[in-house]
């Protein structure tokens, strides 16, 4: 979720879905940020129907009020001093605000430190960040953000190649659809490097991230912010989606600003006052055919819709024993053997990810470069100063 949805003080709650469960989040008087469960403990009425008031949320069905911890407040409906007050409690997840995001620690035991993002601590006019909606399994959608394989056909133009070459509808990726692959592992994760041979007998490279549980870069246009995306799970068939734009070394400018909000790149367009996308399952994405024979590959408007449409329409949790993978698949099987390990070692030996300990792994960029053909990836400079982690850690900034 990001600051700029959370209501202000005392103002009504909003509703958040995340790994299956329903919340509430708000602001009670002093502005400090409640997430609790949508069902009140006493009868399991939902509480986003609530008064948010006097330094709490009230249940409307019998009075109880909880505070942002979830502690019973107020039980009217029991008499004076009964011991039930003490004892009942609404369940609450710690949450902070940082780099315009807000976070919330639904684990166990103390809430481990944020990732070190580059853009936290950031100035409010160096960050931009969205949210919408996605209707497939968290993993499924992430696994489209490191197939570079893909970007050669689904993204291509049927009547031009654009005079940049770096950019999604170059030469590029449209003079090497099948892209040599390097995987590089991490202790937060890995680096996806995949490299296409050039005109000139060289190999452009481009080094992704994937970063647990749910974190990827993809390189900018040289002339383009630097972006992280969070595919965050809702439920097991949903996800939601944040990306966040941003400049270390000075504001946004204007024209990127205007062109982030209408979804027309990084972010996804969505209807207006909602985090539904416009282009969505429902509506076939907007296809347009004829723009299909004679303009884009797809016939979608919009990078964004054209990576949901293929992850939503294989279903909502693919099939993956129908799957026939390649070598093209590389990044693919590494992020889901990276989860399944993560997973394994958390739940049956209690091993915690190295991420979660390890904050400053997360201070990374995702880099590209040209390199002579036969270089190894690993062993440049251009692509590795950034991509690998500093030592160095900054201080989190707080959005309040």
């Amino acid at each position: 979720m990001l600051w700029r949805e959370i209501p202000a003080a005392d103002e009504p709650p909003v509703r958040l879905t995340l790994l299956g469960e329903n919340l509430v989040v708000f602001r009670d008087t002093e502005g400090r940020i409640g997430v609790l469960d949508e069902h009140c403990p006493h009868r399991a009425a939902s509480l986003f129907f609530g008064r948010n008031e006097e330094g709490g949320i009230r249940c409307v069905y019998h009075g109880w009020k909880f505070s942002v911890e979830g502690q019973c407040l107020d039980m009217p409906t029991e008499a004076p001093g009964s011991p039930m007050r003490s004892r009942v409690r609404a369940l609450a997840y710690p949450a902070r605000l940082a780099g315009g995001l807000l976070w919330v620690y639904m684990g166990e035991g103390d809430a481990p430190p944020l990732p070190d993002f580059e853009f936290l601590g950031l100035p409010d006019d160096h960050i931009y960040a969205s949210r919408w909606e996605q209707d497939c399994n968290y993993a499924q959608a992430m696994e489209g953000e490191l197939d570079s394989a893909h970007v050669g056909f689904l993204h291509s133009l049927v009547n031009k190649i654009e005079g940049d070459a770096q950019t999604l509808t170059g030469e590029y990726f449209r003079d090497d659809k099948a892209p040599t692959w390097k995987i590089v592992p991490t202790p937060a994760g890995f680096m996806a490097c995949n490299g296409r041979r050039t005109a000139d007998g060289q190999r452009y490279w481009r080094l992704n991230q994937f970063l647990t549980p749910f974190y990827t870069m993809i390189p900018p246009h040289p002339n383009d912010a630097q972006l992280v995306r969070m595919w965050v799970p809702m439920t097991d068939e949903r996800c939601w989606v944040i990306c966040v734009t941003f400049r270390p070394e000075h504001p946004l400018g204007g024209k990127e600003l205007a062109a982030w909000r209408n979804g027309d790149v990084a972010h996804r367009k969505v209807v207006p006052g909602t985090t539904v996308p416009t282009e969505r399952k429902d509506n076939n994405y907007l296809i347009d055919r004829a723009a299909q024979k004679t303009q884009s590959f797809t016939g979608i408007a919009g990078v964004r819709a054209q990576d949901a449409m293929v992850c939503e329409s294989a279903g909502a949790i693919v099939d993956r024993t129908r799957e026939n993978l390649g070598s093209s698949d590389r990044a693919v099987v590494a992020m889901r053997r990276t989860l399944i390990d993560a997973a394994v070692a958390c739940g049956d030996r209690g091993v915690r990810p190295e991420g979660s300990l390890m904050p400053h792994l997360y201070r990374v960029r995702a880099t590209q470069t040209v390199l002579p053909e036969g270089a190894d990836p690993e062993d440049s400079d251009a692509l590795m100063a950034t991509a690998r982690p500093s030592q160095t850690v900054n201080p989190q900034g707080d959005k309040q």
